[in-house]
């Protein structure tokens, strides 16, 4: 069997275009997306209708669960960071975002990070090594997942675990340059084959205009679209400055203020506030 993967798509649509495009050349028997299809990015909505057109099987990621559980109204999604959750789950329906945890083929487990966990520390073998060791003593189990947005691959006397990488927001990769995984499974034997796919990263800042989602938030917004456009992390570090300015206000949950605080501290690639990229032309 033939198995085309992607995963956490995060609503990047020309880079889910890109692939799909690049993926139907091999013409797998199945298509698995692992997690992550929505949040961050533009274009939820159109992400989930081009994956429901090309028959592609979706799993639960940790960002599908976030939306879920601002769409029921959790306090926990209140604060300024979360603000792309909660414009997603104005836009959602629960249905179009229930998926199943895993998925059982050809002796391997497929999932969003381990199964029972979307949050494992799948992208950090230091976290994650003596996790897996204690977990997996017994017999032998394949996993295969995405959540780290970088290919990760752990092999152990009990555990095989491979981490295709993200199709929508690179932490370490390519500017331009959409991971995907074609998976060749015979018996006991499983391929792995790593590709990527061109997309045009200048179409991105227009789309988080016309969506609303630069409007709605536009720190959250900036952060994800220039992670989209240099295949870079500037999420986590963001988030971590602001948390630490908001634990040293005493604030329950990051503030507005304290989000543009740090926006205004945060060392920006190309110099600009956030204000002054937004309003620069595309």
């Amino acid at each position: 069997m033939l198995i085309a993967l992607i995963s956490d798509i995060h609503a990047n649509l020309p880079a889910l275009e890109a692939v799909l495009s690049a993926v139907r050349r091999h013409h797998p028997d199945r298509i698995l997306s692992l997690g992550d299809q929505i949040n961050l990015g533009p274009s939820p909505r159109e992400v989930l209708s081009l994956l429901k057109e090309n028959g592609v099987c979706c799993l639960h990621g940790n960002h599908e669960r976030y939306v879920l559980s601002a769409l029921d109204g959790d306090a926990a999604y209140a604060g300024a960071n979360f603000g792309s959750v909660r414009w997603n789950a104005k836009r959602l329906r629960k249905e179009e975002i229930s998926f199943p945890g895993t998925l059982e083929l050809e002796g391997i487990t497929f999932c969003h990070a381990l199964p029972g966990d979307d949050r494992f520390p799948v992208f950090d073998p230091a976290r994650a090594l003596p996790l897996l060791r204690r977990r997996y003593t017994e017999g032998f189990t394949h996993i295969v997942c995405g959540h780290g947005h970088n290919p990760t691959h752990y092999r152990m006397p009990h555990l095989r675990l491979d981490s295709i990488g993200a199709v929508g927001c690179m932490d370490d990769g390519v500017p331009g340059a959409a991971p995907y995984t074609m998976l060749e499974s015979s018996g006991e034997d499983a391929v792995l084959r790593p590709y990527y796919a061109a997309f045009d990263v200048t179409r991105m800042p227009g789309l988080f205009r016309s969506s609303g989602l630069a409007e709605a938030c536009p720190v959250m917004a900036r952060i994800a679209c220039t992670q989209m456009m240099t295949g870079r992390d500037y999420l986590v570090e963001f988030v971590r400055r602001a948390s630490r300015i908001s634990q040293e206000r005493g604030e329950e949950q990051i503030s507005r203020e304290t989000w543009l605080y740090a926006d205004g501290l945060f060392p920006w690639p190309d110099g600009k506030t956030t204000c002054e990229y937004w309003s620069s032309p595309s």
